[in-house]
């Protein structure tokens, strides 16, 4: 395209996006941005696939020529939330995380790509892949779903690769907002924490508070200890491996008269290794058992698979790096940085060489009522160029740099693996009072 016309593309990229952050909407529920985006395609005459995990898709270019497949990732959905200035029509959520400038960025990147038909010349594949639901939350909506078999897992990249979007994949390419306040314009080769969801429900006798309360089995009670326990476990805990451990009590009874006799508690446990997520676990689990056991309580601990941690491929990274040095200097570069957050990128990273690069040019609180775009060069004209001569890179000379990054990437798990993975930490264990 000459300059013109993608300054004008990079417009319209901004005005979808900035769209789309005033009218959120949550994980597999993104009903109108799907629609929003599929206009776009349909305007360019791109063919896709649609409805892939509910909201999904996927639309690919390719070449008469052999070459690698490079994926160009974004995420739809936004976060739960109630005092944001744009909240969704349906459900109380904000775009506070940055999604909406995802999609931006990447078809912005993929059309850019496709209408200079630069791939006629270098050969390959090229998609376009946009998931749903990132953010880990909505989980009475999401377990109906799965209750009625429109879905296996609750994580819009994890139904996704599932349903085999990602089998025919050589590398992919992401982006998110970075925190805001940094004068860096962008990161590169971050990592994240790993976790795994849990939901642990004690079962006591309910009695008369003040008459009785001999006659019951205080549930409540019996959670106290376990958090006490958990609590004194964390020295244990390895600081190279980055664990968290927190958990909100979502049940603590209902009348303070009555000796509680259901108690449930949502926990995440984080960590920078599934090793030390698992070790955790293990220690946690017995902490709850412990008690469950003192206070003759029954027990049930819902395992549900989070995230895996994200480890980005060095070599991709340096491919990217290497062709944001045209846009940028190197020392507004950010490097190596670890974030005890999860996304279930990390996901494919265990499964193919994968970059998420953080991307400058916003302001307020991630997660908070006052995010927003502060800069749109930084955060989306900047990224389309850069992961356009990222793109050119990878697949010229018969993708040479792709094949190059491939021959160094240790797949940490097969795809077959991986969904075995899933299924067998999504479990539940329950354990009757001993009396």
């Amino acid at each position: 395209m000459d300059n013109l016309d993608f300054n004008s593309l990079k417009q319209e990229m901004i005005n979808l996006s900035e769209d789309i952050f005033k009218n959120p909407e949550l994980g597999f529920k993104e009903f109108e941005t799907n629609k929003k985006i599929c206009e776009k395609l349909d305007k360019y005459n791109i063919s896709y696939e649609n409805d892939i995990a509910i909201t999904g898709i996927r639309a690919t270019i390719e070449s008469k020529k052999e070459g690698p497949h490079i994926a160009l990732l974004c995420e739809l959905d936004s976060v739960p939330s109630t005092e944001h200035q744009f909240l969704g029509k349906k459900d109380n959520c904000a775009h506070s995380c940055g999604h909406y400038a995802q999609v931006g960025m990447m078809l912005g990147t993929f059309i850019a790509l496709k209408e200079s038909n630069i791939i006629e010349e270098l050969g390959g594949k090229i998609s376009f892949i946009a998931t749903p639901a990132e953010e880990y939350c909505d989980f009475d909506y999401r377990e109906n779903l799965v209750k009625e078999n429109k879905l296996s897992y609750i994580s819009g990249k994890q139904e996704m690769i599932k349903l085999s979007a990602f089998d025919d994949i050589d590398l992919v390419l992401s982006a998110h907002a970075m925190p805001p306040g940094t004068q860096h314009l962008a990161e590169v080769n971050s990592s994240l924490n790993g976790f795994l969801g849990k939901k642990i429900i004690f079962r006591g006798v309910s009695a008369h508070a003040g008459l009785n309360p001999c006659d019951g089995v205080n549930a409540l009670n019996a959670a106290n200890i376990a958090l006490n326990a958990i609590a004194y476990l964390r020295e244990t805990f390895k600081e190279e491996d980055a664990i968290r451990v927190h958990y909100v009590i979502s049940d603590g009874g209902t009348s303070v008269n009555s000796v509680p006799d259901k108690v449930t508690i949502d926990m995440y446990i984080r960590a920078k290794t599934l090793d030390a997520i698992m070790d955790v676990n293990t220690k946690v689990d017995r902490a709850f058992r412990g008690g469950a056991l003192a206070l003759g309580a029954d027990l049930e601990i819902i395992n549900t698979g989070g995230y895996l941690p994200l480890t980005q491929d060095e070599h991709l990274t340096k491919a990217v790096k290497d062709n944001m040095l045209k846009f940028m200097d190197e020392d507004k570069i950010l490097s190596n940085c670890h974030s005890f957050a999860s996304g279930d990128i990390g996901d494919l990273s265990y499964l193919i060489p994968t970059v998420q690069i953080g991307v400058s040019g916003f302001s307020g609180r991630v997660h908070g009522n006052d995010f927003k775009t502060e800069n749109t060069h930084i955060a989306y004209e900047l990224p389309i160029d850069y992961f356009t001569e990222t793109v050119k890179d990878l697949l010229k000379d018969n993708g040479k740099r792709t094949k190059e990054i491939l021959s160094n990437y240790k797949q940490k798990l097969t795809f077959d693996q991986y969904i075995k993975l899933l299924n067998d930490t999504n479990k539940t264990n329950r354990y009757n009072a001993e009396v």
